[in-house]
C-alpha cells in the first residue's frame, strides 16, 4: 500500500523558518493552490482578501508607472515596484517555485503579466482579481508615501528582506525577546491593515494559533471559536439547550450577515481522521478507493460522496478529529462552559452548510507542531470606529512563531454579534441584556484556559499600533503554569 498521506505526515518538532520544505510553506502552497482560479482566457487570479492576509512567503509586485502607486489609488503597503518593461527580469531573480502576485489598476495589465511569467517558466504566479481599484473597494488600507514602496528588484530575491538581508538569518532559539518582536512589527511586509468596517462584512478572524505565515486578525478558535462561545452564552441567558436545527440556523443567519467563516484544525487531527477514523470505518472505506496524495484528501474532504457524509460527520464531531487546541478544550473542559452536545451539533452544521457550498465558510488544515515562542497581544490607539484601520500581524517571527491576539477588535465585533443575535429573535427580550456580559465572562473563561494550556511559560508582549508613530512593543509578562 502506498504511504498515507505523505503531505499530510507529521511535520518535524523544530521546523526551520520558511523554507521551501517547512509546513508553513506547504501550507501556503496548498492554500494557493485551492483558492486560484482562472478565467475564460486562461488568466490565473486570486482575490484581494487572500492577498492581504499573506505573509513574507510571497511576493507582490505592482506593475502600473511609478506615479500611478503615488496617485489616487494608492498602492499596497510594501509592494515591490516592477514596471512591465522589467518583468522579464523577474524569473532572473526568483525561484520558478516563488509564490507571486501582480497588480495593476485594474487587473487588466497584472493578468496579460502573470500568463507572459507562466510562459518563462514562473509555477505560481497569479493576478490580484480586479487590481487596485478592487483592493481599494474592499476597506483594505492603501498608501502613497513614496518611501512605502520597493524599488529595487534585488530585494526579491528568495529570503531576502526588504533591506536586501536575509529574512531569517538567525533562527530564534528559546522565547522571542522584544527586540525580535519590535523589528517584526517595523516590517511591512509583516503588517498590513484593514478597515474595522470591512472586517466585520468581509473579513474573518483567525485562531491565535502561530502555524501560518498569514497575517492575521486572531482570537482562540477564530470565528468558530467566537460563534461557539455565543452559542453556550445563548444557552446560559435564557436557560435551556439549542437543537441542531436552532443551531444550524444560527450559522446560517451569521454567515449572511458577516460573511467569511474561519475554522482551522491541523495534520495530526486529519491523519487520526483518515487513519484511525475513516480507514477503519466500514461505512467509509470502501468509497475512499486509493486516495492517499494530501490534494486528493483536499478534494475528498470539501466534497464528499453524499452517502458517506453522516458516516464522516460523526468523526468529525469528535474531540480527537479537531485540529483547533481552543475549540477541543471546548468540547471536553466543563470550565469551558459548552456542552459536549452543542459542540458536536454546531461542527455537524458547520460541516453541513460547507458541502452545501457556502462559499463563506473556510476550514484550513495548518502543519506542523505549536512551537510558538511568545504571546502577542495587539492594541490600537484610542477607541475603535468602523474606520479604524486594524493590523494585521503575521505571526511568523525570526524564523519563530507567536500567538497572536487582538482583543480590542474581538471586544467590539463580539458586541456586534451579540446585538446581531438579540434582533434576530435567538435571545428572549428579558434576557437580551445579559448575552453580551456572559459573552464577555465565557470568553475570558476560555481565552484564559487555552493560553494556559497551549502558552504556559511564555514571554507576553503588547504591541501598541499608534498612526501616527511606528508600532510600539513591551513586555508584559508571562503565561502562568496551569
Amino acid at each position: 500500500m502506498p504511504k498515507e498521506n505523505a503531505v499530510l505526515a507529521a511535520d518535524p518538532v523544530n521546523p526551520p523558518a520558511a523554507t521551501a520544505d517547512s509546513p508553513a510553506t506547504r501550507l501556503l502552497r496548498l492554500n494557493w493552490q485551492g483558492t486560484l482560479r482562472r478565467d475564460g482566457g486562461g488568466t490565473p487570479t486570486l482575490p484581494p482578501s487572500f492577498v492581504a492576509e499573506q505573509g513574507q512567503l510571497v511576493r507582490i509586485l505592482d506593475l502600473r508607472e511609478e506615479a500611478e502607486l503615488t496617485g489616487p489609488l494608492g498602492h499596497i503597503p510594501a509592494v515591490t515596484h516592477v514596471p512591465l518593461h522589467k518583468l522579464g527580469e523577474v524569473p532572473q531573480v526568483l525561484d520558478r517555485e516563488t509564490c507571486v502576485v501582480l497588480v495593476s489598476q485594474h487587473g487588466d495589465r497584472a493578468g496579460v503579466a502573470a500568463r507572459y511569467l507562466e510562459a518563462l517558466g514562473m509555477v505560481r504566479v497569479a493576478a490580484m482579481q480586479g487590481g487596485m481599484a478592487a483592493w481599494r473597494s474592499q476597506g483594505f488600507v492603501c498608501l502613497r508615501d513614496p518611501n512605502s514602496y520597493r524599488k529595487e528588484l534585488f530585494a526579491l530575491a528568495p529570503g531576502m528582506g526588504r533591506d536586501g538581508r536575509p529574512l531569517h538569518a538567525q533562527a530564534c532559539v528559546g522565547p522571542l525577546t522584544q527586540e525580535q518582536i519590535q523589528l517584526h512589527v517595523g516590517d511591512p511586509h509583516a503588517v498590513r491593515w484593514v478597515k474595522l468596517a470591512a472586517l466585520a462584512l468581509h473579513g474573518k478572524r483567525s485562531c491565535v494559533d502561530g502555524r501560518d505565515d498569514h497575517g492575521v486578525i486572531g482570537t482562540p478558535g477564530g470565528d468558530a471559536g467566537e460563534l461557539l462561545l455565543a452559542l453556550a452564552a445563548i444557552e446560559q441567558v435564557r436557560g435551556q439547550p439549542l437543537d441542531g436545527r436552532e443551531v444550524a440556523q444560527i450559522l446560517e443567519r451569521h454567515v449572511d450577515t458577516f460573511g467569511r467563516f474561519y475554522m482551522h484544525s491541523d495534520t495530526h487531527a486529519m491523519n487520526r481522521l483518515i487513519v484511525e477514523g475513516l480507514r477503519k470505518d466500514d461505512r467509509v472505506a470502501p468509497h475512499l478507493g486509493s486516495i492517499f496524495d494530501a490534494q486528493e484528501w483536499r478534494r475528498w474532504l470539501i466534497h464528499p460522496p453524499a452517502g458517506v457524509r453522516p458516516a464522516l460527520l460523526d468523526h468529525l464531531a469528535r474531540p480527537e478529529h479537531m485540529g483547533c487546541g481552543h475549540l477541543r478544550f471546548a468540547m471536553t473542559d466543563p470550565s469551558y462552559g459548552v456542552r459536549p452536545e452543542l459542540a458536536q451539533a454546531f461542527l455537524r452544521a458547520f460541516h453541513e452548510l460547507r458541502w452545501a457550498g457556502a462559499p463563506e465558510l473556510e476550514w484550513v488544515v495548518l502543519g506542523g507542531e505549536h512551537v510558538e515562542a511568545a504571546v502577542a497581544s495587539v492594541v490600537i490607539t484610542g477607541a475603535l470606529h468602523s474606520y479604524t484601520r486594524v493590523p494585521l500581524v503575521s505571526p511568523m517571527v525570526a524564523g519563530a512563531q507567536m500567538f497572536v491576539n487582538h482583543p480590542q477588535v474581538t471586544a467590539f465585533l463580539r458586541a456586534e454579534l451579540a446585538t446581531h443575535l438579540v434582533e434576530s429573535g435567538v435571545c428572549p427580550p428579558d434576557a437580551a441584556r445579559d448575552l453580551l456580559p456572559t459573552l464577555e465572562r465565557l470568553g475570558g473563561i476560555q481565552a484564559n484556559g487555552t493560553l494556559t494550556r497551549l502558552a504556559a511559560g511564555l514571554p507576553v508582549f503588547e504591541i501598541r499600533f499608534d498612526h501616527n508613530s511606528p508600532a510600539e512593543v513591551r513586555a508584559i509578562g508571562a503565561i502562568g503554569k496551569p
